[in-house]
């Protein structure tokens, strides 16, 4: 395992939004650049850090009937921030990741911001440098959350809020992979979709209701439960996806290895 610290493998052109910028603008910035996650700040420094996920429950939640552009970041940000120094070793902010049931930590120097490490950051390290340790099977997720095609895209969101997952697999009767719904499928569409409280509603055709099968991504790319986890790291990072259905010699579904997955594995390297 190479002596690298964090910032070594950080993404040090961060993405940052300011606190009294809308939920609009913050969904635009998101999607022009290709993350899922802006850091807020006031003079370079980082006062709070919003994701697609919380953007999700909070539209969930929410019953002002706001718009986007009505709704300030602020009251939408996590201001409690996991604050890292450039210095530290990759393994221990692999371990301060899981321990805090986050996505990503702060880079601060003297205060101020200089860079984000995230668990894609982590996969691309496994790619590169922690081939053959480990197989995909020894850090595989076994209880994996699915649907069939025609749930609702109501129960699919249920499922992530509850479940705090980021995709939901779609499976046919004999347990293989059809599809995926991700995090990034919902996101956009949270407010369309929210239940409509009103007799009306009772009368909308039930065809109008979209289905995991109306969304989801079709043949999604899998990985075998005995390849090795640097390679599904590989895949993630360079298909952009943060999860790999793992199938087993009868292309039956055994699993999920997600980049949570991928952050526990480094987190047990050892230094060479």
């Amino acid at each position: 395992m190479p002596h690298l610290n964090a910032l070594d493998i950080a993404t040090k052109n961060v993405i940052t939004g300011a606190p009294h910028e809308s939920l609009a603008v913050i969904r635009d910035l998101m999607i022009k650049h290709g993350v899922g996650r802006i850091v807020i700040t006031e003079d370079n420094k980082p006062i709070g850090i919003v994701t697609k996920r919380d953007i999700v429950k909070f539209l969930s939640i929410d019953d002002t009937d706001r718009s986007l552009l009505e709704i300030p970041v602020s009251e939408v940000m996590n201001i409690n921030l996991v604050i890292i120094k450039p210095n530290l070793d990759v393994r221990t902010t692999a371990s301060i990741m899981l321990d805090n049931n986050i996505s990503s930590l702060l880079i601060v120097d003297k205060e101020r911001l200089v860079g984000i490490i995230t668990k894609t950051d982590i996969c691309r390290y496994c790619s590169e440098h922690c081939k053959g340790v480990f197989k995909v099977k020894d850090f595989m997720t076994r209880n994996v959350i699915y649907v069939k095609p025609m749930h609702s895209l109501f129960r699919i969101m249920n499922l992530m809020v509850k479940h705090n997952i980021s995709r939901v697999l779609v499976l046919s009767d004999d347990n293989k992979p059809l599809g995926i719904v991700t995090l990034t499928d919902l996101t956009f569409y949270t407010s369309s979709l929210r239940p409509v409280k009103h007799p009306t509603f009772e009368v909308i055709p039930s065809s109008l209701i979209m289905t995991a099968e109306d969304i989801m991504t079709r043949n999604p790319i899998t990985i075998n439960e005995d390849e090795d986890i640097s390679k599904a790291s590989e895949i993630m990072v360079e298909r952009k996806i943060s999860g790999l259905p793992v199938i087993d010699h009868n292309e039956r579904l055994s699993g999920i290895i997600t980049k949570t997955d991928i952050v526990k594995a480094v987190a047990c390297f050892k230094e060479a």
